[in-house]
């Protein structure tokens, strides 16, 4: 019981952390702001939590602060 109980603790790590890689929040930030490619997105200073991740994103649009929840949903970019 506790080794399955182990493995289910990684498998939901490993699978957390995939959904907020840069390239996910290069897109989901260009689908907030509308009318760019994921390509034009620089992010960086990415802070991963365990229920949600911040970053900072350079677009041709200017700068913005984003968040989303761990799965990179619910998406909400603020204008710096």
């Amino acid at each position: 019981m506790k080794v399955c109980l182990f493995f289910l603790i990684i498998g939901v790590l490993v699978f957390s952390g995939c959904a907020s890689t840069a390239p996910n929040l290069q897109r989901e930030t260009a689908r907030f702001i509308g009318d760019i490619h994921p390509d034009q997105v620089t992010v960086y200073d990415i802070k991963r939590g365990a229920t949600n991740v911040k970053w900072e994103a350079d677009t041709p649009k200017g700068k913005y602060s984003c968040s989303a929840d761990d799965m990179v949903r619910r998406v909400y970019c603020v204008k710096k």
